[in-house]
């Protein structure tokens, strides 16, 4: 018993620490916002990139950096909390996305106690009235103002690298931030949002919040998929299943060629019977075997490895040609950029330089480093079937390195912080009984 309490008080030493060190994190962050000349390049066009690529988190991560971040004169208590350890980044995320500026003393004191899926669950379904600042409102209090919380941070251009304002804290957005700010004010209404992607976990997620209008027909869209998918024999049928079905019935109607090759799924298969995706991901046999039993099959040949390229004899890029270029760089290949859609395929050395049209010479970028690169503002050089072959530029011509993150292992033990976790013991909590007060001169 005694093993166990050390071990207990060693993880939230721990605990304890990283949070600390995220904190300090967020320190630097606020400094880099303050300085945009500090971090904005050719390759990096957010802060969000800038420390994904220069510290080595993910881009999830990144994002919550920065929206705390954005959030240091609204939450003074809860950052100072953050700041002595008290609170997990993720805890402090919650918060930073949702709550407003007058919970903040409040919110500091349940924050620790409540597990990050409570802290969203319980945030994102909270009503809260909209009170400007008095600093902000020429010192009318009731006059209606946006709440100022980070719970529309996602939909600024940029933010995960391609712009669809996508965050993989889905259920965050569950509720709707916006109510009555308390004097029979009518608020404006909310916007209708919907974001999807890839997560971390290799996982897609999406999330939709709409008007109930548009709502009621989805509903009933998913529900006529589902039945049918049961009517079919299908019994043990889910929702997910039945919006799979529905995007199928939307992918079938598309009679261009043009259309139809623009959203193929595109499979890779190797002489050796293996199959990967466009992200390079190896699938399973069962559903290799399942895709290729009726499929439009692409050959795509081979010599030593490398795809037969067409050289100078064709200026426009192959479709199969391309389909091996997106796959072989999986998204925008200039160091910190994470867009993934929309991309195009560029010759390193230019066709009216006698570039050929050869795997090497073709790299993938996204629009915006393609415009970048043609102003002149971003070289490009090298052969791109190589690893590291390519070399980057600004328009300076000084390198731009692969990674920016350059961790100094630790001489000593971390310092300590001020304050001590404590870790939330994730006891059910009954949201409908919580309540965050509001102002007095509010209420």
């Amino acid at each position: 018993m005694v093993e166990m309490e050390e071990l207990d008080t060693s993880l939230n030493q721990v605990a304890g620490y990283l949070n600390a060190q995220h904190a300090a994190l967020v320190d630097l962050t606020i400094e880099l916002l303050a300085h945009e000349e500090w971090w904005a390049g050719p390759g990096i066009h957010t802060p969000e990139l800038y420390l994904a690529w220069r510290t080595g988190v993910s881009p999830e991560r990144a994002r919550q950096l920065v929206q705390i971040a954005r959030r240091v004169d609204d939450l003074p208590v809860c950052l100072d909390k953050f700041r002595r350890g008290e609170l997990a980044v993720d805890q402090m995320a919650a918060i930073a996305r949702r709550a407003p500026w007058w919970t903040d003393v409040e919110i500091a004191d349940v924050g620790s106690h409540m597990t990050v899926a409570q802290l969203r669950r319980t945030l994102g379904k909270y009503n809260f009235p909209t009170i400007p600042k008095k600093d902000d409102s020429d010192d009318n209090v009731d006059s209606p103002k946006p709440d100022p919380t980070a719970g529309d941070a996602d939909d600024s251009a940029g933010a995960d690298g391609d712009g669809n304002g996508s965050d993989s804290d889905a259920d965050d957005d569950a509720g709707n931030d916006s109510g009555s700010n308390g004097d029979g004010d009518d608020e404006p209404e909310p916007s209708d949002r919907c974001s999807f992607n890839l997560g971390d976990d290799d996982r897609f997620w999406l999330n939709l919040n709409c008007d109930a209008e548009s709502g009621m027909i989805i509903e009933k869209a998913l529900i006529e998929a589902r039945d049918a998918l049961f009517r079919a024999g299908q019994t043990d049928v889910t929702w997910a299943d039945a919006l799979r079905e529905m995007a199928e019935r939307s992918l079938d109607t598309v009679s261009e060629p043009a259309r139809r090759d623009r959203f193929r799924i595109n499979v890779h298969l190797d002489t050796g019977g293996e199959a990967v995706d466009e992200n390079g991901w190896r699938l399973p046999d069962a559903i290799r075997r399942y895709i290729t039993c009726d499929g439009l099959i692409t050959p795509v040949f081979l010599k030593d490895g490398v795809p037969v390229s067409v050289g100078r004899t064709q200026r426009i890029i192959p479709e199969r040609t391309r389909r091996i270029v997106q796959l072989r760089d999986g998204g925008c290949r200039v160091p910190g950029c994470t867009q993934h859609r929309f991309i195009e395929v560029h010759h390193i050395v230019h066709w009216e330089h006698d570039g050929p049209t050869d795997t090497w010479n073709l790299i993938a970028l996204c629009p915006y480093h393609h415009r970048l690169h043609h102003k002149g503002k971003l070289g490009i050089c090298g052969n791109a079937d190589q690893l590291d072959g390519v070399a980057f530029t600004n328009e300076h011509g000084n390198p731009i390195a692969q990674t920016g993150a350059k961790p100094e292992p630790p001489g000593g033990p971390p310092p300590t912080p001020k304050g001590e976790y404590e870790h939330p013991y994730g006891e059910p909590i009954q949201t409908r009984w919580f309540h965050l007060n509001t102002p007095p001169e509010h209420r």
